[in-house]
């Protein structure tokens, strides 16, 4: 049978099926359908919420062939739940018999770290670009920040001031805040897969320490739960792994986001200032 060809962000229903951990940690397993599909990426419905960046299996049900991809963002809420784009972590996976020869649009971009407020530019395409026109921000790695965190469109007065503001090149070298624009959100987010790890973490904040278990970790940050809030922004120390009676060296970190779970506690991502080289844990893909 031949395949079906399929022009850049075909809405076609086609059922899907995604198992995952949702915002608030649990596993589930959910029947769905397709939105709208791309060569790297699709959109759904989902009854669950999914946290920023989190990682999914897409499953195709008539055969059975799965991939991993990785939340990019959410374009909007209905009445059944909220619409999210998943972008595939593995190039042009084979779910289903359609022929993505047609030309993918891609259109160059600048954006901006809320958190730390570099600019980047960028060559989107496919569904980096649905989400970013449907909801006006993405999430993807930063290298200043080391870690993911949410890009908007950056304001092209502000850029063009903090250009013209910038040291001359006889006295800086060149600006990290600019990216390769053959490069995509999603290759960088490939070289930074997180891992669910269950390791002790110390979060030292105003002269307290507490001690968290780590829910998942990445080469920029980790991810807890505790019955104390720290707002996004929040600067706080970290010491990732921690041992009791252990050498620890904490690390500069920021609160990136806050979510409150039903049972009253708070679900953290944090993401580390320094490389994790610098913090006392070795990583390997």
């Amino acid at each position: 049978m031949a395949n079906e060809t399929a022009a850049p962000n075909s809405k076609i229903q086609m059922p899907v099926e995604i198992i995952g951990a949702d915002l608030y940690g649990q596993q589930f397993f959910e029947s769905t359908e397709i939105l709208t599909i791309h060569r790297n990426g699709i959109s759904i419905l989902l009854a669950n919420t999914l946290a920023p960046d989190s990682e999914v299996i897409v499953r195709n049900p008539e055969t059975g062939v799965e991939a991993a991809a990785v939340v990019v963002g959410q374009t909007r809420k209905e009445a059944t739940g909220e619409v999210y784009g998943l972008a595939f972590l593995e190039n042009s996976p084979v779910l289903w018999n359609l022929d993505f020869s047609v030309g993918l649009e891609t259109r160059d971009v600048q954006l901006e770290c809320s958190s730390c407020h570099s600019l980047a530019s960028y060559s989107l395409a496919g569904i980096e670009l649905e989400v970013l026109d449907s909801s006006g921000e993405l999430t993807h790695p930063c290298k200043k920040c080391n870690s993911s965190s949410v890009w908007r469109a950056a304001n092209r007065e502000a850029a063009a001031k903090k250009v013209s503001t910038a040291p001359t090149p006889a006295l800086a070298a060149a600006p990290a805040s600019t990216h390769d624009l053959t490069a995509s959100p999603i290759e960088e987010r490939r070289k930074n897969k997180r891992t669910a790890m269950k390791v002790a973490a110390c979060v030292r904040f105003a002269g307290v320490e507490i001690v968290v278990d780590c829910e998942d970790i990445s080469k920029g940050g980790f991810r807890f739960t505790d019955h104390k809030e720290y707002p996004d922004g929040t600067r706080v120390e970290t010491a990732v792994p921690y041992s009791k009676f252990g050498d620890n060296i904490f690390s500069q970190g920021t609160v990136i986001y806050c979510h409150k779970l039903p049972d009253g506690r708070f679900r953290h991502g944090v993401a580390h200032a320094k490389k994790p080289e610098s913090i006392g844990w070795d990583w390997t893909d």
